[in-house]
């Protein structure tokens, strides 16, 4: 069964040792915060936008997540990615794993449990489709300062909903949610669903349609590429058109020019398939070389990861009017790249082509995961190769330019054709069938050979393509085209693209999780605990409560445990009303260990148990102990219970709302009273305080030796428990202790409460510079302090004045009770304590003794009062 508590186990939690030893670290730079670290989990066009701290519950275990919330600039989509925790505390991205993907779309949802009760309150459901929802629970309180709490978290979610819903509505925004398949599954799952991916993958068929032109130095032509760009009978799906020559002047190519040309673009867009509506996809240029790619309306949703890349060759290897430029996609699980080249020119530089193809084969690679051209499952290479038809000497120039020669005769010469036999280049690729004349060299405006220079026809514009599930529809050039010295290509494919069927990938991935799951836990280190609730039941202030529970070893393996010291402001394994015995052990195969959990109240620990009583919102427990298992799961102890309200350590203020002994109060009755800020009483001073006050003024003599000390001897034993009964139920039985008990609490009921009595006004006090500016301070305390302070001075200074104590040393012990300060740092702040008491239980303070009350009602307080039974 779910435990209903919020473990304190933040997800970046890290104790410092504290240790200064490190001189360098002064200079160091500051490690990088949550929020950037989980930024370099993702990709340079993804933005983290928030983290959320969460946590999830299996069995009895609770494991902490971190809720990324995420944008893909190219898909223009959101999504929350659940992040686990790997180690802590976090410090690179390593340190995190991907565990879900919820992205942002018609049928996300994010639903609040809206019962009562703390587990309720605290959960939250994120829910995908027609999939089960997967349950979260959000801390009250946040360790890192950039993460959200769970409203804000709420609204930002809600708002980004709500802008996807707006775009899903408009017929020109396409969506794509395809980038989030990168972070579906890691590690082991991910390797496993790779292994079985033949069980839910089928092939899909693409029309491919590869294109290219070398414009012989053209900035731009208006001709009519529809002859070169429409020549499919069917719509393709995705255009790859490559120019070469776009600008090769001199200042371009000493600068290197990748400024896109959006008039090619545009006519590349008004020369498609006129049966399909098509847009541009992504465009790379280098100097006189660019490559578009354009794909049919609708398509982008399908298209994820997107990169380009380029490679200079040419003059001096590196100016760029040779090289390649290339693009990478992947389109549903398949991966694509397209390689624009334009690579070394004469008949001669047959190795100088080589090396450049070559060179770019190694060398051109995309930058957001490494990936060469040959990491692709289909490659497309076009582009003017600059291969020649190089004829033996025994056959005269003259033959290559008659038109009637047969392709296949001309083609043996076809310097590409015999490289690639020999394996000097594109090894692996293949070529269609090329039954159409040489691409190159023709005069412009005709289709007449170069007459000119007399150079030899040949091949130079080609289409390779490399991969599975490629078949070529068709190879051909342009002849009507006649703006260049070549005339442009084109080859059409039919391409099968890997793509998952979702449905047969859920069944498989929920096969996955479950085996993995299931390894992960037979492996992992682990204990059993015989209860993850240690209830206390009723505890009340001074009293020690014991309880024991039994961890086991069941696995194959020795476990270490140790509980966790949790983060700062604690910097322990739990709360100081709480001791744990042992820290840490190791638990031998098939053995138990008893913990022994000890809760004590007492007067070191009871100021902070008040302050989270008074601050905790929600369900109240005393704490969460952390018990971790080394290279295993954390398991979460919660130990609950409720105080039993007591006097001591309560304010005056909050002690003068009561209107009925302590003993009749409950915890929740006693939170509302301490939250109370209003200035309405209902006695002017508090009962417990007064019968103590009444009964230390009645045994006389005896107080000698009393008020020694602001420290009581711990622990407090003997009958102080007796005192504590007797105040809380406001008995009317005899005391059950003697002078010096009634002393000691009232220096408890004094010193416990959170704030001193004379807060907030202790900084005026303790710089005040005569009697009479202090007393100022004093008249403007509230009622309860103020009655309080004065009935006590005027109680210390009858002790004084019959010389049951000393004034100096009571004036020492009650002024660092009253006036206790964290921020008062000088060095005299004792003898500045006694100084300000002296000036209230001095000899002539009580001249014109005040109005004060008893705890039932105002009455003249005065030396005569205080001697009267």
């Amino acid at each position: 069964m779910e435990d209903e508590h919020e473990p304190t186990c933040r997800p970046n939690g890290s104790t410092s040792t504290g240790s200064g030893d490190d001189i360098s670290a002064t200079n160091a730079p500051p490690p990088p915060s949550l929020l950037q670290i989980v930024q370099k989990k993702f990709k340079d066009n993804e933005k983290v936008h928030s983290i959320f701290e969460a946590y999830q519950l299996k069995n009895q275990e609770h494991a902490n997540r971190i809720l990324a919330v995420v944008s893909s600039l190219s898909g223009g989509t959101y999504a929350i990615i659940s992040l686990s925790i790997v180690r802590t505390p976090i410090r690179f991205p390593t340190d995190l794993t991907c565990t879900n993907v919820f992205p942002l779309n018609e049928s996300f949802q994010i639903l609040v449990d809206g019962n009562k009760g703390f587990k309720s309150q605290l959960k939250f459901e994120l829910l995908t489709g027609d999939g089960k929802p997967a349950t979260f629970y959000y801390y009250i309180m946040k360790s890192e300062k950039e993460s959200l709490f769970f409203d804000d978290f709420y609204a930002q979610i809600v708002s980004f909903k709500m802008s996807m819903s707006d775009r899903h509505l408009s017929p020109d925004f396409e969506l794509s949610y395809v980038w989030l398949n990168d972070y579906r599954q890691v590690g082991e799952v991910k390797q496993e669903l790779k292994n079985r991916e033949s069980e839910y993958t089928v092939y899909n068929n693409y029309k491919i349609y590869c294109a290219t032109w070398n414009v012989n130095d053209k900035s731009f032509m208006n001709s009519n590429m529809n002859l070169w760009l429409s020549c499919s009978t069917e719509p393709p799906d995705i255009y790859a058109i490559a120019l070469q020559e776009l600008n090769n002047s001199t200042e371009a190519v000493i600068l290197k020019d990748t400024r896109l040309d959006p008039a090619w673009i545009r006519k590349m867009l008004d020369s498609v398939h006129p049966d399909s509506q098509y847009e541009e996809l992504r465009s790379v240029r280098l100097v006189g070389l660019l490559l578009t790619i354009i794909v049919r309306k609708g398509l982008k949703a399908h298209i994820s990861r997107c990169r380009i890349n380029s490679i200079t060759r040419g003059i001096l290897k590196m100016m760029g009017n040779k090289g390649a430029v290339a693009i990478s996609l992947q389109l549903n699980e398949g991966n694509i790249c397209f390689v624009n080249s334009h690579l070394a020119a004469h008949m001669a530089n047959v190795a100088e082509r080589n090396q450049d193809y070559n060179i770019i084969e190694k060398d051109l690679m995309f930058d957001d995961d490494q990936r060469h051209i040959r990491d692709h499952d289909h490659i497309f290479w076009i582009g003017d190769l600059n291969y020649r038809l190089q004829i033996p000497p025994d056959i005269p120039a003259s033959w290559l330019r008659d038109k009637n020669n047969p392709f296949e005769a001309m083609l043996i010469h076809d310097q590409l054709l015999q490289e690639r036999v020999q394996r000097n280049c594109f090894v692996d690729y293949m070529e269609g069938d090329i039954k159409f004349c040489p691409t190159y060299k023709y005069n412009p405006g005709t289709d007449n050979y170069d007459t000119e220079k007399m150079r030899a026809p040949a091949y130079c514009d080609r289409i390779l393509w490399k991969g599975d599930r490629i078949e070529q529809l068709a190879y051909n050039s342009v002849m009507e085209m006649r703006e260049s010295d070549h005339k442009p290509v084109y080859a059409i494919f039919n391409v099968k693209i890997k793509t998952r069927d979702e449905k047969k990938y859920k069944r498989v991935q929920e096969e996955v999780l479950k085996a993995v799951d299931k390894r992960e836990n037979d492996n992992q280190p682990q204990i059993t605990v015989d209860t993850t609730v240690i209830d206390f039941g009723v505890v009340t202030f001074n009293e020690l409560a014991i309880r024991d529970f039994t961890v086991s070893n069941n696995c194959p393996l020795p476990v270490n445990f140790q509980f966790r010291i949790k983060d700062p402001p604690l910097n322990a394994i739990c709360e100081k009303w709480l001791k744990v015995d042992p820290h840490n052990d190791t638990l031998p195969i098939d053995t138990e260990r008893t913990i022994r959990v000890k809760l004590l109240p007492d007067v070191r620990s009871i100021r902070g148990l008040l302050k989270k009583i008074r601050t905790t919102n929600l369900k109240f427990d005393f704490d969460t102990l952390i018990l971790h298992v080394e290279n295993g799961a954390d398991k979460f102890i919660s130990v609950t219970g409720s105080y039993q309200p007591s006097c001591f350590g309560l304010s005056m203020e909050t002690l003068c709302r009561t209107d009925r002994p302590m003993c009749q109060y409950s915890q929740e009755d006693i939170k509302q009273l301490m939250n109370d800020v209003t200035p309405d009483y209902r006695v002017t001073m508090p009962r417990e305080f007064f019968l103590l006050i009444d009964y230390l003024h009645k045994q006389g003599p005896k107080l000698v030796g009393t008020f020694q000390t602001d420290k009581p001897q711990l622990p407090l034993v003997g009958n102080f428990n007796l005192v504590r009964d007797w105040l809380d139920t406001w008995s009317e039985d005899p005391f059950p202790g003697d002078a010096q008990s009634a002393a000691v609490a009232l220096l408890l009921l004094l010193k416990l409460p959170e704030q001193p009595l004379l807060e907030p006004l202790v900084g005026h006090l303790l710089e005040s510079k005569s009697k009479a500016e202090a007393m100022e301070y004093i008249d403007i305390l509230s009622a309860p302090k103020r009655n309080v302070f004065m009935h006590l001075c005027m109680f210390l200074r009858v002790g004084i004045e019959c010389q049951y104590y000393e004034l100096h040393q009571v004036a020492s012990v009650f002024g660092r009770i009253l006036l206790r300060s964290k921020e008062y740092t000088r060095g005299d702040f004792n003898t500045r304590c006694s100084e300000v008491m002296m000036h209230f239980i001095g000899p002539d303070i009580m001249d014109n003794p005040p109005l004060i009350g008893n705890g039932g009602g105002n009455v003249q307080v005065s030396a005569q009062f205080l001697n009267t039974s």
